[in-house]
């Protein structure tokens, strides 16, 4: 695995482009907006149900805002994306992922972005859910690849839902930024797996390779708390 001093929107320039490719937890659009930019996709598929959800393990994720702010946030988003929409490069899904995901055969996808809900169960069930749906080439990328303390205030799981699921499904983490919230790249394709560390290497400064991860190392968002904040940093 490549550790990447780099950003989510970065690693996009790096997917290849006109590809079809869907996002799970679209909120306000905001990244929906850098897929169109940056990886310039011929077909967008936006997945999230907009609803407030009342459950004990979700309860302090701030993407999990009040009825009224879902339904602004979609109809923010069919606004946004009217033209995209019409003219078919778009399409939004307000369901569930789980549901969301039987509109898809498999090995229709050429790559996915996950950033649904965060907790163990639900992160790793929509990796598990999608995997079919993306062609044998493509990759799974995902966003909130943390344990910081704040993560762990959210009840994020993203980091032991993504380990598993490598372990079991015999894919290979092939990068992660280095971000407050990092993004994470998977994929099972070892040519595919290649390129895309070529590409970074070439075009990222300073990169450190992992051996063996995750099945020799652990991952930890340490942080640091001073007069000037908190910073948090990469720890395997």
């Amino acid at each position: 695995m490549l550790v990447c001093p780099t950003t989510r929107s970065k690693i996009l320039r790096f997917l290849p482009e006109g590809g079809e490719v869907a996002e799970i937890g679209v909120a306000n659009g905001d990244f929906s907006q850098e897929i169109l930019t940056h990886a310039s996709p011929r077909k967008l598929h936006l997945i999230d149900p907009w609803e407030r959800q009342e459950r004990s393990d979700y309860a302090n994720d701030p993407s999990n805002v009040s009825t009224h702010q879902q339904d602004d946030r979609y109809n923010a988003v069919l606004a946004r994306f009217s033209k995209e929409i019409t003219g078919g490069t778009i399409s939004v899904h307000r369901e569930y992922s789980k549901n969301a995901a039987a509109a898809f055969a498999d090995g229709q996808l050429d790559w996915i972005y996950i950033d649904g809900m965060h907790t163990v169960e639900a992160a790793y069930d929509d990796l598990v859910t999608y995997a079919p749906k993306i062609r044998a080439e493509g990759f799974i990328i995902g966003h909130d690849y943390t344990n910081h303390v704040q993560a762990r205030d959210w009840n994020f799981g993203v980091v032991e839902a993504v380990n598993r699921f490598v372990l079991e499904r015999g894919y290979e983490f092939v990068a992660l930024t280095i971000e407050g919230f990092p993004t994470y790249v998977l994929t099972r394709n070892k040519d595919s797996a290649r390129q895309m560390t070529e590409f970074l290497i070439r075009n990222v400064p300073y990169v450190v390779e992992v051996r063996d991860f995750p099945q020799k190392h652990q991952f930890e968002h340490k942080a640091l708390t001073g007069k000037q904040g908190t910073l948090v940093y990469p720890s395997f």
